[in-house]
């Protein structure tokens, strides 16, 4: 299930800038392979580096419980609520061609938030782009007992974006825009919506124009095709058989409509670890510009003083200044972490997959285990 020849050839891809170093022997791999062993997760891809040095590329597992596909440096992992610096930066890149604005109101992309409800009445005003990438929209959360139809606005993959979002248009607002954090799926897929509404293409169109086309990503989309079989799903496990996760996207039957701008992007490690150099090093990797550093600098900084997400990501501050973004990711059977320190320009991305309905719950997971290994081994990167 290690399979150093992959690793090798992954690494290659990623930069090939400079001689790379593999570090197989860290935190990280031993954590994952104590995991994989324990039957915590079903399977994992990891890669950790530092500026152009790749040190740790790492692929084990199956693609589901009790498979026999085994995962490689190819294999697509859904990667939750990693998706939202992914798209965050294509909306930043809007901004930045004067297709959007963070601060206008959307009702002025789009008329049906012109009326949005609030406490009984009529809201002040529509929230604005920046509010909504910092989750101060006052959008209806997933954290905060979110209703059944709410719910099937994020979760039902057979909706288009357009028929989710009119859906959403029509919840009532938790606040009054701006006015508190609450972490919302549903305003991302409103920011997709609107993203969609002001460029006249779809998120998955800007997605690939702007992130995968110039970073060479080679397996990240929303929507996998339909033969494709190197995915990994996770799901449950019983007598020894395997059942992959239904309730993971590129399973929906008959089709997969919905991109879950926040929550439902398809990645590799390697693939998501090009994306981290460039949100290490202002927005670029190699001759490639995805945003301009003036641009980056809003992207990576807090636009609220009392709050630690961004615009896409989670953020540590150390004298007003962002030293690191990071974001996990959780959806189904499917989880991410993603951390990016902009000091140094080390980065990590775990992708792995978990079998649903393990005995002892939310106590079982394994991601505060990996977030701390993955934190170790970014650190050590630093010194290599």
């Amino acid at each position: 299930m290690k399979n150093i020849t992959q690793c090798l050839a992954v690494s290659a891809i990623l930069l090939a800038v400079v001689p790379q170093t593999l570090a197989q022997n860290t935190t990280l791999t031993a954590a994952l392979d104590k995991l994989l062993a324990d039957g915590e997760i079903v399977a994992a891809q990891a890669v950790v580096g530092h500026g152009d040095n790749v040190q740790v590329s790492y692929a084990i597992g199956t693609t589901m419980p009790g498979g026999t596909q085994n995962v490689n440096a190819d294999t697509m992992f859904c990667i939750g609520s990693c998706s939202k610096p992914f798209a965050s930066a294509v909306v930043m890149s809007l901004v930045e061609d004067g297709m959007l604005s963070l601060e206008v109101p959307i009702d002025a992309y789009m008329p049906a938030f012109s009326a949005l409800q609030v406490d009984g009445g009529e809201a002040s005003r529509a929230p604005t782009m920046s509010e909504i990438l910092s989750h101060r929209a006052g959008f209806f959360s997933q954290k905060k007992n979110m209703t059944r139809q709410q719910a099937r606005y994020i979760r039902d993959f057979k909706l288009t974006l357009d028929a989710s979002v009119k859906g959403i248009a029509a919840e009532p607002l938790l606040a009054e825009p701006g006015a508190e954090f609450a972490y919302s799926g549903a305003g991302y897929c409103v920011a997709g919506r609107v993203a969609e509404v002001a460029s006249g293409r779809s998120f998955e169109q800007l997605l690939q124009a702007r992130l995968v086309g110039p970073l060479k990503l080679k397996r990240t989309t929303f929507f996998p095709d339909r033969t494709e079989t190197n995915i990994a799903a996770g799901g449950t496990l019983k007598n020894g058989r395997g059942t992959p996760s239904a309730a993971t996207p590129h399973l929906t039957e008959p089709q997969l409509r919905l991109p879950l701008i926040g929550g439902s992007l398809y990645s590799t490690a390697t693939d998501t670890a090009r994306f981290a150099v460039a949100a290490a090093t202002q927005g670029r990797l190699g001759a490639v510009q995805i945003m301009k550093p003036n641009t980056w600098q809003v992207w990576t900084s807090r636009p609220y003083s009392d709050g630690r997400y961004g615009f896409g990501w989670g953020l540590s501050v150390r004298n007003g200044k962002t030293v690191q973004v990071s974001h996990t990711g959780a959806l189904a059977a499917s989880r991410s972490s993603l951390i990016v320190n902009l000091e140094n320009g080390t980065y990590g991305v775990v992708h792995y997959t978990v079998v649903m309905g393990r005995p002892g719950g939310k106590s079982a997971e394994p991601g505060g285990r990996i977030n701390k290994a993955l934190a170790a081994t970014i650190k050590g990167a630093a010194k290599r």
